[in-house]
């Protein structure tokens, strides 16, 4: 039995560990020679002693699930090598892993202020990287690349995107402490986020983005504190973890307040391995933020509280040891996403063990949302369709039971509905045949229309169906761009349709031949 123990599950936190020379052969010759080899905060040798071994065939051959996470680092098995990590993604047995780097990216963050970084070496690094990534999981679709874009220079930076979804990037990570001379709310990126949102690809943040999380001097305290040495320096853990949320706050208060996510309501934001213990008390801070200290034109330039933003648009991976079955009475479980960060070190050996005695008192939708449902929406079209978890209203309908429950709940059959998501199916293949495309406006008009139609006015009512739906708003988003899509490709397909309408309508008419029959009998 695999690590997940069959269960459907996403891994929205993992790594690649690169060696010190990893990134050079991404890079030109006259750009090769201005980098430096990569800093591993003092791994080096461990790094270099694990690919020796590898390319000698002497590294130790691991079978067996059980003992998969107790190996770490670059001694864990699909460390460095794509042939490795799919092996050991048979042996978890998740449905898929989001990859980001763990070290080549780090020299692409230039904090506080303009970057010191020649431009044509720093976007020939990005493009480095990324193309790197993608590589490192082009041999198997269950690794989905995460991009990493420096938002230094913004018509470089969307450029820079663009490429990096076109390579096939799975979502798109930014620092989260600004960089450069542009806050990340500026106008310049607006073309980036719409970029994302159209192609339904998340705009990601990741421990790391938020530069040095604990100034030095708070060791220096005239004691001799329990301290570890990281990135050549002297870091207190429990401070560190104290620190990772700032930055990112920042980050996603300017985002919400200064109207991205308003602007771009279909691009999804998400927080990995940072944390979530922060969350109930910053969706607070946030709604009070606006309350006390908006401006007037801030308010009105904002349809939703700042915290249903959040809600709406944001998904985070929670640490394992956090009290997950707080954060969900808190807040509901859409927010929260899981996450193994494998295989560093800090991601410790039993993830998806606390995860489940955290989750052991909710209901089977709780988990789901937790361990699929959310990472799914959060990903859109960066998860491709074949990884997607089949379930459909709470679960599956198979049973003679399940038919007689939809039917009261909807009024039409299981093989009706079944012919619905078919055709759905069978609309996107043609659209994307015939270039069709649906636009974020587009479908944002038919949930209106269709929230309208079903008397769901505002938007309590409209989360309070949902919630008893046990479905997202993004499915609902989904729902209503296929049908948009079956608005154009009718339009595109009218006088064949017209021609073949008769023999429909002919077809159709033996049922009500029968039924009057029955009648008459």
């Amino acid at each position: 039995m695999n690590y997940v123990q069959g269960r459907d599950i996403h891994d929205a936190d993992s790594h690649l560990l690169e060696h010190p020379d990893w990134l050079k052969p991404y890079l030109s010759s006259a750009v090769r020679q201005q980098v430096p080899s990569l800093d591993l905060h003092g791994l080096e040798a461990e790094a270099t002693q694990a690919l020796a071994e590898h390319r000698a065939g002497t590294r130790p051959i691991i079978e067996d699930a059980a003992e998969l996470m107790t190996h770490k680092n670059w001694a864990a098995l699909g460390a460095f090598d794509t042939a490795e990590r799919s092996q050991a993604l048979n042996l978890l047995g998740f449905k898929s892993q989001l990859v980001f780097s763990t070290y080549s990216h780090l020299g692409m963050i230039d904090h506080g202020g303009a970057a010191t970084l020649d431009p044509d070496v720093l976007y020939e690094i990005v493009e480095g990287h990324n193309r790197g990534v993608v590589d490192f999981c082009a041999a198997d679709q269950r690794l989905l690349p995460v991009g990493f874009v420096a938002p230094h220079l913004p018509e470089r930076a969307i450029a820079a995107t663009q490429r990096a979804l076109d390579l096939g990037c799975a979502g798109i990570e930014l620092p989260s402490l600004p960089c450069g001379d542009y806050s990340l709310t500026h106008t310049a990126l607006d073309p980036l986020y719409a970029m994302l949102q159209e192609r339904g690809r998340p705009l990601l943040f990741h421990v790391g983005g938020g530069g040095r999380l604990v100034h030095p001097t708070f060791a220096a305290t005239g004691r001799v504190p329990e301290q570890v040495h990281h990135d050549r320096e002297t870091l207190i853990p429990s401070l560190t973890y104290m620190g990772i949320p700032a930055p990112l706050e920042m980050a996603l208060a300017a985002l919400i307040l200064d109207g991205v996510f308003e602007r771009f309501p279909g691009l999804r934001c998400g927080v990995i391995e940072q944390g979530a213990i922060w969350v109930p008390g910053f969706l607070r801070r946030l709604d009070a933020a606006l309350e006390e200290f908006g401006r007037p034109r801030q308010r009105a330039s904002l349809s939703l509280s700042p915290s249903e933003y959040f809600v709406r648009q944001i998904r985070v991976t929670p640490f394992p040891f956090e009290d997950i079955e707080w954060l969900i009475h808190e807040t509901g479980p859409e927010l929260y996403m899981f996450g193994t960060d494998y295989p560093h070190d800090e991601g410790g050996e039993t993830p998806l063990s606390m995860f489940d005695e955290a989750l052991e008192s909710f209901p089977n939708n709780v988990r789901d949302a937790i361990y699929w449902r959310n990472f799914e929406d959060l990903m859109a079209n960066g998860l491709p369709e074949t990884l997607r978890v089949q379930a459909g209203f709470e679960d599956s309908f198979e049973d003679e039971t399940d038919e007689v429950e939809v039917l009261r709940l909807t009024g039409e059959s299981l093989a009706v509905h079944r012919k619905k998501v078919l055709l759905r199916l069978l609309v996107k293949e043609a659209a994307e045949r015939y270039g069709l495309i649906a636009s974020d406006d587009e479908v944002e008009a038919a949930v209106d229309e269709f929230r309208a139609s079903c008397d769901l006015y505002d938007v309590e009512e409209t989360q309070e169906w949902l919630g008893d739906a046990k479905i997202t708003y993004e499915s609902l988003c989904r729902v209503m761009r296929d049908s948009v899509l079956a608005d154009k490709l009718y339009l595109q397909l009218q006088d064949e349709v017209t021609r073949n309408l008769p023999e429909q309508i002919g077809v159709a008419t033996a049922r009500l031949r029968r039924k009057s029959k029955t009648v008459s009998h």
